[in-house]
C-alpha cells in the first residue's frame, strides 16, 4: 500500500513549493509558485521552469541541481527568477531529497522565498563598510596632508613678499601656491567624504543661501543651461555650516552640467518638508519629522539603475574613464550626513536626475554674520601650542610680524608650564586640537581655570578629537581648519582677540 501523497496540502502554503523525481524533472509545484510566475502549470512541469532563471546564472544554478542529485543530499541555491510582471528576483532555493515509502529515493522537494530585499540590504550593508573603511584612511591622509600643505602655503606667502624676486621666480611661486592651493580643495573634499571635518554650523536662511549662489552656479553651468529658481516663501530656518551647504548646491550644480552636455535645464528647489512614516520607510536612514528641503533637478540624460546605486560610492561612475570619477557625489553625501541631514536621488534614463537634501527645521532665530577685520595687525599676547615644528614656527614668526607677543609650545604639559610662569595677560590660545596625551580642548579647559578671560582658537586639518564628538562646533567657539593663508590666520586672530585686546594689558 502506498502512502498517501502530500503534496495537496502545499497548495495553500504562503511559500513557493515544488517538488522532481528521480529523473530530475519537475513533477508538481504549488499555486504560490504559479502566481509567482504567472505560468501554467504544464509549463512549468520538466524542465520548463528553467526557462524563468535569469541567463547570467543558468548555467550555475543548473550545475548545482544536477549535482546534488547525483550526490543525494540537501543543498541551497540562490539565484535569479523572472516574475510574471517580467522582473527578476532573487530567490533561495531550499532542497532535500525525499524517500517512497519503500525508502528507495523518490527525488526532491525544495521551498523557493524571495530574498531580493534581504540581498539589496547586505549589499548596502557592504557598501557601508566598504566606504567606512576607506573613509578612515582618506581622513587619516587628508589630516597629514593638511599639515604639509599648511607650511607650503605659508613658506610660499613669506617669499612672495620679498620685493627682490624676479619675475621669473614669482611666477614659479605663483604656481606652486596654485598646486597646493587645488590639493588643499582634495583634501577638503576626501575630510567631507570621510565626516571628519569640523563644521561650523549656524543658523541660515536657505533661500537666501541658495539665491546668493545663482550667479556662481550660471558661471559653472554655462550660458547652454538655463538655471531656474522655485524658492519657498516664508522657509523656516535650518542649522549648517554655510560654506559646507554651499559647497554641496555648488558640486551638485556642476553635476548637474555635466549630465547635460548639450544644454537644459537646471532647477534650484526649497520647500518646507513634512517627513511621515511612510515617506521614512522608503528612506533608510530618513527619520520622521518636520525639515527644510532644497532639490537640484536637471533636465540630461539621466543615470541607469545599475550607476544609480553606487551615486555616492567614491571614484565610481558611469561615465567613461576619460571624463574623470571622484569624490564629488561622495564628499556630498559625506557632508549632508554630517550635518544630520539626508541626501535622495531619483534618476530616470534620458529624463533627468533629482536630488533632494533635508536639512531639520532649527527654532533659532536667524544669525547675521559679522564682518572680516581688514586690519591685519594687532597687539595682545597669544599662546600658540602645535606640535608640527614647522607650522609652530611659521605661526609664531607671522604673529609676531603683525605684532603680537607670541609664547611658543609644542605641547600642552609645555603649554601650562609656560602660561603658569607667564606674570602678565595671555589674552588667546591658538591650539591644535589633536595635541600628542592631551587635546586642545582638554589644554583650554585647564587653562581657563586661573584664566577664565582667555579666549581660545582652535585648528586643525580635522575633527579626529574632542572638539567636535559630532563633528559640529559649539556656538561660540572659534576655529580655523587647516591648510589656511597667513592672512587668513591673521584674520582669524584679529576677528576673536577683536580691536582692543591691548586694553586688557
Amino acid at each position: 500500500m502506498s502512502a498517501p501523497d502530500p503534496r495537496p496540502a502545499y497548495s495553500g502554503l504562503p511559500v513557493m513549493i515544488w517538488t522532481a523525481g528521480p529523473d530530475r524533472r519537475s513533477d508538481y509545484f504549488n499555486e504560490r509558485w504559479l502566481e509567482f510566475t504567472g505560468r501554467r502549470l504544464e509549463d512549468e512541469l520538466g524542465w520548463g521552469w528553467a526557462e524563468r532563471v535569469h541567463p547570467d546564472d543558468f548555467e550555475n544554478a543548473i550545475a548545482a541541481y544536477h549535482q546534488a542529485f547525483e550526490e543525494r543530499r540537501p543543498f541551497d541555491l540562490e539565484y535569479r527568477l523572472q516574475r510574471a510582471d517580467g522582473e527578476y528576483r532573487w530567490v533561495l532555493d531550499t532542497a532535500a531529497p525525499r524517500a517512497a515509502a519503500d525508502g528507495s529515493f523518490a527525488g526532491y522537494i525544495g521551498c523557493c522565498t524571495d530574498i531580493t530585499e534581504r540581498r539589496a540590504l547586505e549589499q548596502r550593508v557592504k557598501r557601508i563598510e566598504r566606504a567606512d573603511a576607506i573613509a578612515q584612511l582618506a581622513g587619516g591622509v587628508a589630516h597629514d596632508f593638511n599639515n604639509l600643505l599648511t607650511g607650503i602655503l605659508g613658506h610660499v606667502s613669506l617669499l612672495l613678499e620679498d620685493e627682490s624676486l624676479s619675475v621669473e621666480a614669482r611666477g614659479d611661486l605663483a604656481q606652486i601656491q596654485h598646486a597646493a592651493d587645488r590639493a588643499a580643495g582634495l583634501t577638503r573634499r576626501l575630510l567631507a567624504f570621510s565626516r571628519r571635518q569640523v563644521l561650523a554650523p549656524r543658523v541660515l536662511d536657505l533661500n537666501r543661501v541658495a539665491s546668493g549662489l545663482v550667479s556662481a552656479i550660471r558661471g559653472i553651468v554655462g550660458s547652454r543651461i538655463e538655471v531656474v529658481q522655485s524658492l519657498a516663501p516664508r522657509l523656516d530656518p535650518v542649522l549648517a555650516d554655510p560654506g559646507q551647504l554651499e559647497e554641496v548646491l555648488l558640486q551638485l550644480s556642476r553635476n548637474a552640467r555635466d549630465a547635460m552636455p548639450d544644454g537644459g535645464v537646471l532647477e534650484l528647489r526649497t520647500a518646507p518638508a513634512q517627513v511621515d512614516a511612510a515617506l521614512a520607510a522608503r528612506h533608510a536612514g530618513l527619520a520622521p519629522g518636520s525639515y527644510v528641503s532644497f532639490t537640484v533637478r536637471d533636465t540630461g540624460g539621466g543615470m541607469e539603475p545599475t550607476t544609480l546605486e553606487h551615486a555616492f560610492d567614491p571614484f565610481y561612475s558611469g561615465k567613461p574613464a576619460s571624463e574623470g570619477a571622484g569624490l564629488g557625489l561622495a564628499s556630498v553625501y559625506g557632508i549632508v550626513k554630517q550635518s544630520g541631514g539626508y541626501i535622495a536621488v531619483e534618476s530616470v534614463p534620458a529624463r533627468g536626475t533629482t536630488f533632494t537634501v533635508y536639512l531639520r527645521r532649527s527654532e533659532s532665530a536667524i544669525e547675521v554674520a559679522g564682518g572680516d577685520p581688514t586690519e591685519l595687525v594687532g597687539t595682545g599676547t597669544v599662546l600658540l601650542v602645535e606640535d608640527e615644528d614647522q607650522l609652530r614656527e611659521l605661526g609664531r614668526r607671522v604673529l609676531e610680524r603683525a605684532g603680537y607677543t607670541v609664547l611658543a609650545a609644542v605641547d600642552a604639559e609645555s603649554a601650562a608650564a609656560i602660561a603658569d610662569r607667564h606674570p602678565g595677560h595671555i589674552h588667546l590660545l591658538i591650539t591644535d586640537t589633536a595635541l600628542p596625551r592631551t587635546s586642545g580642548r582638554e589644554l583650554a579647559a585647564r587653562l581657563g581655570i586661573h584664566r577664565p578671560a582667555i579666549k581660545v582658537l582652535y585648528v586643525s586639518g580635522s575633527s579626529d578629537d574632542a572638539v567636535a564628538r559630532h563633528r559640529m562646533l559649539e556656538p561660540g567657539t572659534e576655529f580655523l581648519e587647516k591648510p589656511f593663508s597667513l592672512d587668513g590666520l591673521l584674520r582669524k586672530v584679529r576677528q576673536v582677540m577683536g580691536a582692543s585686546a591691548a586694553a586688557a594689558e
